[in-house]
This record gives structure tokens, sequence and C-alpha cells, in this order.
């Protein structure tokens, strides 16, 4: 039988008035630093779900004023960015820029610009969703049982107050990661759902909801987490014993179910599972990168032999790509010979991914007729008496059915053959027979490196623009267009496969991708250069992004990146194969080689049919669970002037 409870006057103690702690500054941007420790190169996981503690400490044992709770939430975010992407200044390096000149100009000014969002989300923290924060029923004199009475009435109101803010400040920190990767200094990396990578359980659910939105797990639950602290040490100095904390428990029961589909996805979608289903394309894949040093590069290219090394850089290429068949053949054998009883099986690459840096030449396209100019096959660059040897002896390992080489490279359109029209970053996909060339192009430049926000609208900006980079606006880089996935046969048999095109650090761009997918199979293909950041964990950080397209669309993935990871990744964003150093970086020539499953039936996931969803529906949280707060303000304000 429930026990009633007598009807009591209930009455709470007010938040105590907070005493100036001016360490509160330094623990905010101290405790940033920490969740950025839960990313790669760190990949300290566990403190995504308690490092956001420290700020809700600061920001809820202070007053409720936007103005404080800005500032601190803008030291959290320049802790946190300035940590996790310290490897932006290696651009710096690369273009000889002294350190410190790079880092005040450059480097603390976007990260400060990115921590503005930080800033409003703790600023609405601290007063729209600020849980209520007294310091529980005033008790005195009562007798024991009433005592319990009262407190177990206030635990169950202070949970009440917890879930709202717990999901209002969630689906507000959603809201500002979407922001920071759409706006115009868009930038997706090392969101804070991202962090939940390793085991790849909570990942999963990417497919549903996004990358983006897997930021409310962590949040959510650090309000939880110090909610529910706070509540059971209050109850425990007031009525003796501490209580249950419901919404805790709670908590941990939806986690551990979310933990436990995610495994079941992750099992549904690996490399074993898929390779067991008759739907299923094995397709041998290669990535090869010649670790190829940005400085060294851009000297080439102003030397007096420029064009010379643009055309050398081609032919070290494909001796790399040669030498990469004849080890994955002697490994073949070598497999065979000492594990006879798996038989036979000879899977030379049927597709080979070069980086978005490999052709050393231009492409020129006419726009007029669309078709390629033949200027590129008079120089003999495919056909010469140096080069094509080479492919022929890969074509004749492979029992002449031949390869379909991936490539960056820029591609110059001119209207009429005589116009140029711009300068755009592509990537060429060639047939085994190495007599055509398809293109698609870049179409999400990255920001101040291929082009100057607000360069085309803003005179003075543009004016800087031309005088920086020599050319006029317009000039430069172009994005390209399109949702039209590129249809490749796969040499030696009828299928065709379609390619998502992801160009440099697209495969991070998950609302790009989705316009590419159609139902049947399907390849994620990705060229980057992350020689541009020098020996930084840049290009782990990209791989690891990378992974939640996989999961996403759940499409397979293989990617070459110059000076960073050569890969292939399974449709549960699980590595099949990396080109890596011991120590775990990509630093390094070779190639990575791994059999992707491709699944012919494969169909739409939720985030590919609607896109993010999830983002919206976290808009509308966080106004309804904000809304309290509001109507409670202004209401106060007409008092007032009553």
């Amino acid at each position: 039988m429930l026990k009633k409870y007598r009807p009591v006057n209930y009455t709470e103690l007010p938040e105590a008035e907070p005493a100036p702690r001016k360490w509160h500054w330094l623990l905010s941007p101290a405790a940033g630093a920490v969740m950025a420790l839960s990313f790669v190169p760190y990949d300290y996981a566990q403190l995504v779900w308690v490092a956001l503690l420290p700020l809700l400490y600061v920001l809820w044992t202070g007053p409720a004023k936007w103005w404080r709770g800005f500032r601190l939430g803008w030291l959290y975010g320049m802790g946190y960015y300035c940590t996790t992407f310290w490897w932006i200044n290696e651009v710096g390096n690369t273009f000889g820029i002294h350190p410190a000149l790079f880092l005040l100009v450059a480097f603390i000014p976007l990260m400060a610009v990115y921590s503005v969002l930080v800033g409003a989300w703790a600023a609405i923290t601290a007063t729209l969703l600020r849980p209520r924060l007294s310091q529980g029923p005033v008790t005195e004199g009562m007798s024991a049982d009433t005592r319990k009475e009262q407190w177990a009435k206030w635990s169950w109101m202070d949970i009440a107050t917890t879930l709202r803010s717990a999901a209002g400040c969630g689906a507000l920190w959603v809201c500002i990661e979407w922001l920071r990767a759409n706006g115009t200094l868009g930038f997706s990396w090392n969101s804070v759902g991202m962090a939940l990578y390793p085991g790849l359980a909570f990942a999963q659910w990417a497919e549903f909801v996004g990358t983006a939105a897997l930021s409310f797990l962590p949040v959510f639950t650090s309000v939880i987490i110090y909610c529910a602290v706070r509540r059971s040490v209050l109850r425990f100095r007031g009525a003796g014993r501490a209580g249950r904390p419901w919404d805790f428990y709670a908590t941990i029961i939806i986690l551990f179910c979310l933990y436990g589909g995610g495994l079941t996805f992750s099992k549904l979608y690996s490399p074993l599972a898929l390779s067991k289903k008759e739907s299923t394309i094995q397709l041998p894949v290669m990535a090869v990168q010649i670790n190829k040093d940005q400085i060294d590069h851009i000297e080439e290219n102003r030397s007096a032999h420029a064009e010379q090394n643009r055309l050398s850089q081609y032919g070290i290429y494909l001796r790399a790509t040669a030498q990469a068949f004849n080890e994955v053949q002697q490994k073949t054998v070598k497999q065979a010979m000492e594990h006879p009883e798996l038989g036979f099986v000879q899977q030379l690459p049927v597709w080979v991914v070069w980086p978005e840096s490999a052709m050393g030449f231009p492409l020129w396209r006419n726009v007029t007729t669309g078709e390629l100019m033949e200027d590129i096959y008079t120089k003999g660059v495919f056909f010469s008496e140096e080069y094509l040897p080479m492919v022929r002896d890969i074509n004749k390992q492979m029992g002449g059915k031949g390869f379909t080489l991936f490539t960056g490279t820029d591609e110059i359109r001119l209207e009429n053959g005589t116009t140029i029209r711009g300068m755009f970053n592509s990537m060429a996909c060639i047939p085994g027979d190495f007599n055509s060339i398809t293109t698609v192009s870049k179409q999400h430049l990255m920001p101040f490196g291929e082009y100057i926000p607000l360069a085309e609208s803003v005179e003075w900006i543009g004016k800087l623009y031309s005088d920086i980079t020599g050319t006029q606006v317009g000039e430069g880089i172009r994005p390209g267009s399109g949702s039209e996935p590129m249809e490749v046969a796969v040499p030696g048999s009828d299928e065709k496969i379609g390619v998502i095109p992801a160009i440099c650090y697209e495969d991070t761009v998950g609302n790009l991708l989705t316009k590419f997918v159609r139902k049947g199979p399907q390849v994620i293909v990705n060229v980057s250069n992350d020689a541009w950041f020098g020996n930084s964990c840049c290009g782990v950080q990209q791989a690891r992004n990378a992974a939640f397209r996989c999961i996403e669309l759940r499409r397979p993935m293989v990617r070459a990146a110059n000076r960073g990871v050569c890969c292939a990744i399974a449709p549960n964003g699980a590595t099949i194969d990396a080109l890596l150093k011991a120590d775990g970086t990509p630093h390094m020539a070779g190639y990575s080689y791994g059999l992707l499953p491709v699944d012919k039936n494969a169909g739409f996931t939720l985030y590919a049919m609607l896109g993010d969803w999830a983002v919206v529906a976290c808009l509308l949280i966080a106004l309804l669970t904000a809304a309290p707060s509001i109507i409670e303000k202004l209401s106060k304000k007409t008092v007032v002037k009553k």
C-alpha cells in the first residue's frame, strides 16, 4: 500500500548568495582543455561524460547573469578548441609565417569566433536553463517522519527541474555545434558526439540522428550527474539519508539500452556479417600515397622546372602503385602457402585511389563542349613511352582486366576553349584502358584556404583577397555543383557501383554527402591532402570524422590522403585496413589494401532521407525547456512595471 503524505506547509531555503570566486575564470578554460583530451590523438574518450561538469559548477554556483555565463563559456570554448585544433598552426609553418604572428593573427581569432557559440550556450544555461538550485526545505523543529516527507517531496521536484534542464542543455549544445559546422566558418570536426566513436556502439545511432545530435547524450548525462550528486549531498545533510537519484538510474538504463542496441547494429554492418550476404560485392581497393611534403611541393611549383616536376610526380605515383600491386600479390601467395585450408584466391585491387594532390598537372576542359582539351594528351602523359609500360604491367598482373584509378587534380574550365571560367578542385576517374577521364568537383570549399568568406560581397575583403593571393575574386578555386553519383564499372565483372565523391575534408560534411545517396551498391571515395598540416594529428582526426559518414549512410569508404590516413572503412565505421606507423601516426609512404563489403541492395538510412531532422527537434526542445524561465522573467517585469 502506498504511503499517503500528510499535507504540510512546504517552504524552501532560497539559493545561497554566491561569494566571488576568481578561480572560476581559471577552472573554465582548464576544463575545456580536458574535454579536448576526449579526442585523438589523446583519445581518453571516457572524459566526455564528465568534462562538462566543471563548467556546470561555475555556471550554477554564481549569479544567474547572461554576461557572466557567456564569459565563462567562452573561456571554456577557448580551452577546448585551442587544444583540439592546435594543429591548424602548422599551416603557418607551411607558408613560412612566423609562429607567433600566425598564432595572434589567424589561430586565436578563429578559435575566439568558434568559442562565441559555447559562450552563447553557457549564457543560456546559466539563466534560462538553470535548474532549481534551492538549498532544500526548511525542516527545523519537525519530527523525523515529517522531515523525510518534506525532503522526499523536494527531491521529486528537483528531479523534474533537473530533467528539464538536462534536456534543454543537451539540445542547445547540438544546435550550437550544428551552427559551427554549417555557418560561414563551417568546421564540423570534433563535436562532442564524435568522442563516442571508441567501441563503435554509441556511434551507430548516427544512422538515425546524424553525428551532430550524438552530442546530446554526454551533455544530458553531465547535467544529470551534477544535479543528482548535489541533490544527494543536500538531502543527506538535511534528512540523514541521500535518497535514490532516480533520474540518474533512469539515465544509466537508457545509456545501457543504447549501448546494447548500438552493438547489435555494429555487428549487423560489420565486414564479417556483410561478407556472408549473397548480395554483397567484395570490392578489392587500394589507396596509395608517397608522403610528399607540402613545402617541397610548393618550392617545386615555383622552380624553373615546375612543369617537369609536376609530370614526374605522376610517374612516381604510378611506380608506387606498381610496387604496391607486386606486394599485394606476394602477400596473397604467402598467405595461401601458410594457410592452404583457406584456398588460393587472387584478389588484386580493381580500384586504386591516389590523394588530392597526386596528379601534378591540371586538366583543361572546354565547358562549351564538355570535353577535355587535347592538351593533356599531346603532352603524352598517359601514353608516353615512360609511363604506359607500367600501366600495361599492372594490367598484365590482373589478367588484362585493368584497374580504375581515382585521383585528385586541378581542373581548369574554359569557355570556347579560350576564356577561363574558373579553377576547380576535382577528383578524376580514369578507367582501366586509360582512354577517358570523368571528373567531379569539390562543392564545400575550405574557408581561408580555398576562398575568403564575404570576399565577393564586401569590397575591402575582396581587395585583401587579391593582395594576398595575387588573383581577382572569381579567378580562384570555384565550388562545384550537382548531386549525381559517379557510376563506375568493376573491372572483370558486369557490376557497376555508385561513387559518392568526397574531396578534401568533404568526408567530414554529412549533409553534403547525403545528396549523392541512391539505392543500390555505393562506395564513398575520398581524396585528401593533409600535408598542409605537417606532422600533426590533423590526418588522424579527419579519418576519425570520416568514419561517421560511413555510419550515417551505411556505405563503405576508401580514402587516400597525402600525409594523412589511407584506409578502407566498413559501413559500421570500423577500419578494415589503414596505412599507419607503429605509433599510430600516418606520415609514411605506402599503401592500404582492403576488401570493401558493398551491399547491392543497400537502401536509405533515416539520416540519408531526412538529413538533420534531429537538430530541428533539438531546437524545439531547447525552446520549450527555456520557455518557463522566459515566461517567469517576463511576468516579473510586468509586475515591477505595475
